[in-house]
């Protein structure tokens, strides 16, 4: 009987390849949300859009929704509107929340947490009460068998994932911050761009 050598990689950042040609992934840090042996799901964690969330829901018209960035989160249904977020210190989490690694979930329903987007309810809030959220388009998906080729293939680099990429400050430096967190060789080539399995 074949053993089954199936292995999550739920909570593991895909970081991708310096030679990854795929303009909607190159050098994007992609977190692995669900991972099973019917595929994947995960979103990208350091492309923001052009768009903030008035853009997409004009009822939040606010200082909030003018301020709050929307991320890419990969090229599938970019209609739909999901959230990373940090621990709720003031309220539950949802039934339909995931908890990605330690203090980082993965909340499919904005409207589950639509409440801090309002000023009022916001500025209410003490400092350290308010909670991290990332709103993203779309997702990044996987079909089965797809994500363990293509990382037979050396698109991908595997790292643990971190709270500190995810809701990184500077999004366009998650890739090489995720590259130089990752350690050896890869925080070499962080910053000169080049493909590590090149020399």
């Amino acid at each position: 009987m074949e053993r089954n050598l199936f292995h999550s990689l739920k909570g593991y950042f895909l970081i991708a390849e310096a030679s990854m040609l795929d303009p909607n992934f190159k050098h994007t840090v992609v977190l692995i949300i669900e991972h099973n042996e019917d595929g994947a799901f995960g979103l990208i964690v350091n492309r923001k859009s052009e768009l903030n969330l008035v853009d997409i829901l004009p009822e939040f018209n606010t200082k909030r929704g003018n301020a709050t960035p929307i991320y890419f989160g990969g090229p599938v249904q970019q209609d739909l509107l999901f959230a990373l977020h940090s621990k709720l210190i003031d309220k539950n989490l949802s039934q339909t929340s995931i908890e990605v690694i330690p203090n980082v979930y993965f909340e499919p329903g904005f409207r589950n947490l639509e409440d801090y987007f309002k000023d009022s309810y916001w500025d209410s809030l003490p400092l350290d009460d308010k909670p991290k959220i990332h709103l993203f388009l779309g997702y990044s998906g996987w079909g089965p068998g797809q994500l363990e080729r293509e990382l037979r293939e050396g698109s991908w680099i595997l790292h643990k994932a971190t709270p500190k990429i995810i809701f990184h400050p500077n999004p366009e430096e998650g890739w090489k911050d995720a590259l130089r967190q990752k350690g050896g060789i890869y925080k070499i080539f962080a910053d000169s761009n080049q493909d590590p399995f090149l020399n």
